[in-house]
């Protein structure tokens, strides 16, 4: 690391090391640095409250705007919802949508007595309704409310349907 390619400035804020990125030694040279060019202790530690508190402000700003970007994005995502063609699909094919996961779940039924004697630990349902969840997640609300109706509503219908088809022919 060569020192004098720096301004004070930048070495002020090495020294301080407000990003925990440089190694011990390599602070004492910054400091070694700073007294040859003849900054005293008081002036390193007044500036480096001030740098220290406009870097907490800056930070503490990053933040706020962080939040407000995703409060933003939340309150969009919670009034989208699915269109008439993208639901048809969800309420047609509803038994297709919930029996893909629980072939996961057959497998981890399978393999629980081995799961349990090696000591792994088994989440049973991390398979089950992972975009249920993940509209959960992303706050997207109307959504969820639609895709969980379709399903239940798809279930129903081909239930009642297997149903009558049942009582009709008596299979």
């Amino acid at each position: 690391m060569n020192l004098k390619d720096y301004s004070t400035d930048e070495l002020l804020l090495m020294a301080h090391d407000l990003t925990g990125e440089l190694l011990d030694g390599q602070v004492r040279q910054v400091k070694l640095e700073l007294y040859r060019r003849g900054v005293d202790d008081e002036a390193i530690a007044g500036i480096m409250d001030e740098k220290e508190e406009a870097f907490m402000r800056r930070l503490d700003d990053a933040a706020r705007a962080g939040q407000a970007r995703r409060d933003r994005q939340n309150e969009r995502n919670r009034r989208v919802g699915y269109r008439w063609w993208e639901m048809l699909p969800l309420f047609l094919f509803a038994p297709f949508y919930l029996l893909t996961p629980m072939r996961h779940l057959v497998d981890t039924l399978i393999l629980l007595p081995v799961c349990l004697l090696s000591r792994t630990p088994v989440n049973l349902g991390e398979g089950l309704f992972v975009e249920l969840r993940r509209l959960r997640e992303e706050k997207y609300d109307h959504k969820f409310r639609q895709r969980l109706f379709l399903l239940v509503a798809g279930n129903l219908c081909w239930l009642v349907y297997a149903w009558t088809v049942i009582m009709k022919y008596g299979i």
